[in-house]
Order: C-alpha cells, then structure tokens, then sequence
C-alpha cells in the first residue's frame, strides 16, 4: 500500500498540537512518514462501512460489490436483485464500488458508495491508486461483481453457500 497516499487520505487525522514540542514531534513524524521511514498515522477507531439509515448490523461482514465499467442502467437492475436478497440478511453490509455517480440513490438504500472515477493526469492514474486502497481497507470483504444481482435465487443460494455467507 502506498504510504503516501494513505497519510494524505486518512479522513480521521488529528490536528497539530498546540505545543511547540508537539507541533515539532508532529512535523518530524509526517516528514518520517513521506521519507517511509515510519508508518503513517493509524485511526484507532474501527471501521464501519455501514450507513446510519442502513439495515446491517454494527458487526456485518462487508459485501463488496464491483461495478466498475457497468451502465448505469444496468447497475439499477442488479441492485434490484441485490435488495431482494439482502432484505433479510443484516449480517452483511453492502458497499457498492463503481464509476457511476449516481450516490443518492444508493445512499438510499443504505449502502455505503465508493467512487472511482477515471481522471487524467500524469503518472499513476487516481483510479489505480484508490482501487489499491480500497483492497487493503476492504481486505477482509466477500467480493461480489455485480452482475451476481441478476441471478436466480437458487444460484444466489449457492454462492452465498459458496462463500460460507
């Protein structure tokens, strides 16, 4: 995992100190971070990547849901069939990874939304880096693409059987 970009993208980083002797540990350490000569700053709280208005559980196992390169269409459908079959089940909690903005309506549901769009600029792409990040933050998550939205409950059944869900 790229350390820079971790530290640049931790949502929950402390403040600097007040005190000068902090203000000065504070700028070494992030200047050790850049260097990778220490680890960036780690969030001590956990994660929860449900939504206050969702229906999972504090302690779901997350489903990850890739739609990267799916119609915005089509994503509708498979959500569909997703909502079937989750209805009932609060142990997972549902995070939708796509390039289509369209978070609303799945905010709604209460699903957790990760965007990944494609923007240009030099070097390594935005889209490549936060995909990495999103693999290490959801490293213990049940991937689903999702087309999985449009089967059949019987072979719902099965891949949920599949991934002991």
């Amino acid at each position: 995992m790229d350390r820079v970009f971790l530290a640049r993208h931790d949502l929950l980083i402390d403040k600097p100190p007040k005190g000068v002797g902090g203000r000065l540990w504070y700028w070494l350490r992030r200047s050790l971070v850049l260097m990778r000569l220490m680890p960036p700053h780690v969030v001590r709280r956990a994660w929860l990547p449900t939504l206050k208005h969702g229906s999972a559980d504090e302690n779901a196992r997350v489903l990850l849901i890739w739609a990267l390169g799916m119609e915005r269409d089509e994503l509708r459908r498979a959500r569909e069939g997703f909502s079937l079959y989750l209805q009932d089940m609060s142990s997972l909690a549902p995070v939708l990874v796509t390039d289509v903005a369209d978070f609303a309506y799945f905010s709604r549901l209460g699903w957790l939304v990760e965007y990944l769009p494609e923007l240009e600029g030099e070097g390594t792409s935005y889209q490549e880096r936060k995909r990495d990040y999103l693999a290490w933050r959801y490293r213990d998550a049940v991937v689903f693409p999702a087309a999985a939205g449009l089967l059949d409950k019987e072979s719902w059944s099965r891949l949920l059987q599949h991934f002991s869900v």
